[in-house]
C-alpha cells in the first residue's frame, strides 16, 4: 500500500497539531484513530523523519542561497513540499 499526497499533507498537519500547546487528550485520541491505517502511519513516519532531519541541520548563514529553507520555514506546508518528494 503506497501513501498518497493527501496522506502526507494530513500527516504534516497532524504533526503541527500535536505540537500545539492547545493539543489535548482528544487530539491524541483522534490522531491514534487516524494513524491506525498502515498507509497513514507510513506517511506520518516519513514526515516525522524529515522533520527530525531538518531539526538536526545547522542553520545556514543568512545570505546563503538555500531556497528550500524558505519552504521549510512554512511549517506543515513546508514539510509537505519536501515530503511530496517521498511519494514517488
Amino acid at each position: 500500500m503506497t501513501r498518497t499526497e493527501d496522506d502526507v499533507r494530513e500527516a504534516a498537519a497532524w504533526l503541527e497539531r500535536l505540537r500545539s500547546p492547545q493539543a489535548g487528550v482528544g487530539d491524541r485520541e483522534e490522531f491514534e484513530t487516524w494513524v491506525a491505517h498502515p498507509r497513514r502511519r507510513d506517511a506520518f513516519e516519513a514526515v516525522t523523519a524529515i522533520d527530525a532531519e531538518i531539526a538536526s541541520w545547522d542553520p545556514p548563514l543568512p545570505a546563503a542561497p538555500w531556497p528550500i529553507l524558505g519552504a521549510l520555514a512554512l511549517g506543515a506546508s513546508g514539510l509537505v513540499s519536501v515530503a511530496g518528494m517521498l511519494i514517488h
